[in-house]
């Protein structure tokens, strides 16, 4: 493991010789506080950005503001975190998930490059750094590749446990679970459960905008836990 940092260290190290900043793409998940932990050691100038589902839940808002009181303590830091849409927002609106389908010709296109563009205008930054894996997903495997020369992968080719084991060494604590292994907010199941369960007021504001997603919450109460998983 030390030697597994020291090396991830070496690329953040080179990495920060050739841009004066980086701008952390921040969830508050375990990846995100590993990716942001590994860039305040690294960097002269660290910044952040949060993609949301819907503004304003009282669970991110509050979250939000504990990582910046943390992160102020280092000096490369420079808050605030700033928050943008989530660029699988759009699909959900104009696919129907949980809600009736928008018209796709009423809203501009927004994907994750158009994300990543603008936070690294707003932030004065070159350079993007996220917590993806390669150990994520197969789709996550195949994009890393594709999401542009000024995106890093400090942890791409680490494993759960590396996280975690890092998580430990650095005395960070894992992030609230928001279902099985997620962390978030999203329109998953565990998600919109815990959500519902934890912050029934947030549950309701996200209700507003995709209203159908009560028929998790009613499933469960039909078929059990289980089913609803």
């Amino acid at each position: 493991m030390s030697e597994t940092i020291a090396k991830t260290l070496r690329v953040l190290q080179r990495a920060a010789s050739e841009h004066a900043s980086v701008c952390v793409a921040y969830s508050d998940g375990k990846d995100s506080r590993v990716v942001m932990d590994l860039c305040l050691r690294s960097f002269k100038r660290v910044t952040a950005f949060y993609m949301y589902f819907i503004p304003g839940l009282a669970c991110v808002d509050a979250a939000l503001a504990a990582a910046e009181e943390k992160f102020s303590r280092v000096k490369s830091f420079e808050g605030p975190i700033r928050q943008y849409p989530h660029w699988v927002l759009r699909k959900a609106l104009t696919t129907g998930a949980y809600c009736r389908a928008l018209s796709d010709d009423g809203l501009p296109p927004w994907k994750l490059h158009d994300v990543y563009a603008v936070a690294a205008k707003d932030s004065e930054s070159t350079l993007i750094a996220t917590g993806a894996k390669a150990t994520d997903s197969t789709w996550r495997r195949r994009m890393m590749g594709t999401w542009g020369k000024n995106c890093l992968y400090p942890i791409g080719d680490w494993n759960k446990f590396q996280v975690l084991g890092y998580l430990r060494t650095r005395g960070i604590p894992l992030p609230p679970s928001s279902g099985k292994s997620a962390t978030g907010i999203d329109l998953s199941v565990p998600s919109l459960l815990w959500l519902h369960d934890t912050y029934p007021e947030d549950f309701e504001r996200l209700c507003g905008v995709f209203p159908f997603a009560r028929a998790v919450v009613k499933r469960r109460e039909f078929f059990g836990d289980e089913q609803a998983a």
